[in-house]
């Protein structure tokens, strides 16, 4: 396919067995492309995948489908990879629904190719039965008069001509939701930090914590597993109406091995209730095994018949702490946070976290094939 004097071609990714495969110059390439675009989108790469998280995804499709296009260029042998598109679906619990991402290189845009792209992912959206399609859209902070869009929810603001979000609606995919994307500075003042940790455990005395690095001990894979199904539907989500997601302790050691594979490391803090043994809040983090500037906040959750106690506040300040002391180097800490979400936004501007953006969620119903 080509456009003036752009030409590309879009091809399936392979999942070989390893990244020194001669086939995992898409999965190197994908990690590259992705960096390249979030240095010129948003300052830096630190979210951006590796080459094994891309793999790791891949080979990790127990309970998730993904499917994955590149773009390459001509040159390089056709190996360089100019652009790419994702497709994430549920296996069982949400059959109609896709997650969908496409990515182009700032040096390639503007030429026809997301649209190609977007087209080739759509269409392996329809061919799996999945009518119900959801993007996100990263931007940086927008400027104090740039003109915004406010999604159904009421709260926060998406910049109405950033290009991402402008080809979205194009398609006819509507706005959704807004996240704050927000970034702390680390490690922190200890003092502070066990300040937080004082004042919470003060509220929280029938609660045990434990702090995993890099595992979920068996023991408390299927307490961390209803964690993980409550997240579905307890984080606010705006209009879309997603059915839960149903966990068990399998997924859980799946979401480890994928960390593994993909050459990340995990650090979680969670709450056990002490009279009844039960699991009932967590917090995780996630960044690259070894060197490395940043973390990433995933998931964190307080079961609703537990809240009001400051385990959230526990059990973030916890790990932060646990971070100091087992990777030093980290220097920033990435999390995002639906800007509807008042009490985990309170919590996390009480750590010091500052806005940096945010994220969009979009979404249209393509007619059923």
């Amino acid at each position: 396919m080509s456009t003036g004097t752009t030409a590309w071609r879009i091809l399936g990714v392979p999942c070989p067995d390893t990244l020194e495969a001669p086939e995992a110059w898409a999965h190197h390439g994908i990690a590259a492309l992705e960096a390249a675009a979030q240095r010129a989108d948003l300052g830096d790469a630190d979210t951006a995948p590796t080459a094994a998280a891309v793999l790791a995804d891949l080979h990790h499709q127990e309970h998730e489908r993904t499917v994955r296009l590149v773009a390459v260029s001509p040159d390089d042998d056709g190996r360089h990879v100019i652009g790419a598109a994702t497709l994430r679906g549920d296996l069982r619990d949400n059959p109609d629904w896709a997650d969908l991402d496409v990515v182009v290189h700032p040096d390639h845009r503007r030429q026809g190719l997301g649209t190609a792209l977007a087209d080739r992912i759509e269409a392996e959206a329809a061919a799996d039965g999945r009518p119900v399609l959801v993007t996100e859209v990263m931007y940086p902070e927008p400027a104090p008069h740039q003109a915004t869009l406010v999604p159904p929810t009421g709260t926060g603001r998406a910049p109405a001509d950033h290009p991402g979000i402008t080809f979205a609606r194009g398609r006819g995919y509507r706005l959704e939701q807004v996240e704050r994307r927000s970034v702390l500075t680390v490690p922190l003042d200890p003092v502070v930090l066990e300040g937080h940790v004082t004042a919470a455990r003060a509220r929280s005395r029938d609660y045990r914590l434990h702090t995993w690095h890099d595992e979920i001990p068996d023991r408390w894979a299927e307490g961390f597993a209803v964690l993980e199904t409550r997240m579905s539907t307890d984080v606010p989500s705006g209009e879309m109406d997603w059915a839960e997601e149903v966990w068990d302790a399998d997924r859980v050691g799946d979401l480890v091995a994928r960390f593994h594979q993909g050459r990340q490391e995990i650090l979680v803090t969670a709450a056990e209730h002490v009279g009844t043994g039960e699991l009932v809040a967590m917090t995780m983090l996630a960044h690259r095994a070894g060197p490395g500037p940043s973390a990433d906040q995933e998931d964190t959750i307080v079961l609703r018949h537990h809240r009001g106690h400051r385990l959230g506040l526990l059990v973030k300040a916890v790990n932060l702490q646990a971070l100091a002391r087992s990777r030093p180097q980290t220097r920033r800490v990435h999390t995002w946070n639906a800007e509807e979400n008042d009490h985990m936004l309170a919590i996390n501007v009480a750590l010091g976290f500052r806005p940096e953006g945010g994220a969009a969620t979009l979404r249209v119903t393509r007619a059923a094939r």
